[in-house]
């Protein structure tokens, strides 16, 4: 069966959220960068060579690089889609970033990785990862982290405006809209290892419906 395909027939209805240009994205981005690099550079190396933490902190720390190496490597190749062979562990965000890197529609990949996955995943998220890695002496981590919720954020942002647009252009678009939703939480569920991450599945579906559920999409758990 054929992928279904969204367009939207008025482009004036989707105004960016942050009212960016692609100039101002660019000047953006560069503040973002020296921003970043101003942190890091302040970090001791022992900090850097992972030597201020406890061996046990690093072994836990293996699933977590996991979930943030397939998104991060993904990005890169699903935003040059729309405007990888990996490391793989079970039980990780793996399958999920492997179906959006098989995906070709612009939108159906904005929908999935901006509105979905990373509105699941929520600014929140990388803010308790960052300071749980300060706590623990991983300052590198931390760092890194913060400057994540920044941009998570603002492309959060960006998604919902761009779903809220395709409902309000047409109502019809909201079907396809849900399947591609349930298609993107089953995939994620199986990060869930059969109830071990209970809490974390919790909240990861209720930073997601935080955004969809007002827009008129229904739960899929």
């Amino acid at each position: 069966m054929a992928r279904a395909r969204l367009i939207l027939k008025d482009p004036r209805r989707f105004r960016d959220p942050a009212d960016l240009t692609w100039e101002r994205y660019i000047a953006l981005q560069a503040r973002e960068r020296e921003r970043y690099l101003a942190e890091r550079s302040g970090i001791p190396r022992e900090a850097l060579e992972y030597r201020t933490v406890s061996p046990r902190y690093l072994e836990r720390a293996i699933d977590q690089f996991a979930n943030n190496y397939f998104p991060e490597l993904s990005a890169t190749h699903y935003i040059a889609t729309a405007a990888a062979q990996a490391w793989e562990q079970p039980g990780t965000t793996c399958r999920f970033f492997r179906h959006v890197l098989e995906l070709e529609d612009s939108i159906e990949i904005l929908v999935k990785a901006n509105f979905v996955a990373e509105g699941a995943a929520g600014p929140g998220t990388f803010a308790v990862l960052a300071d749980g890695a300060e706590a623990r002496g991983d300052l590198l981590s931390a760092v890194n982290h913060r400057a994540r919720v920044r941009d998570e954020t603002r492309h959060i942002s960006y998604a919902r405006a761009l779903v809220k647009a395709l409902i309000e252009d047409d109502p019809g678009n909201l079907e396809v809209i849900q399947r591609w939703q349930d298609e993107s939480l089953r995939l994620f569920a199986e990060g869930a290892r059969g109830g071990a991450r209970r809490e974390w599945w919790e909240g990861f579906l209720a930073s997601y419906y935080k955004i969809a559920l007002p827009l008129g999409l229904r739960p899929t758990f």
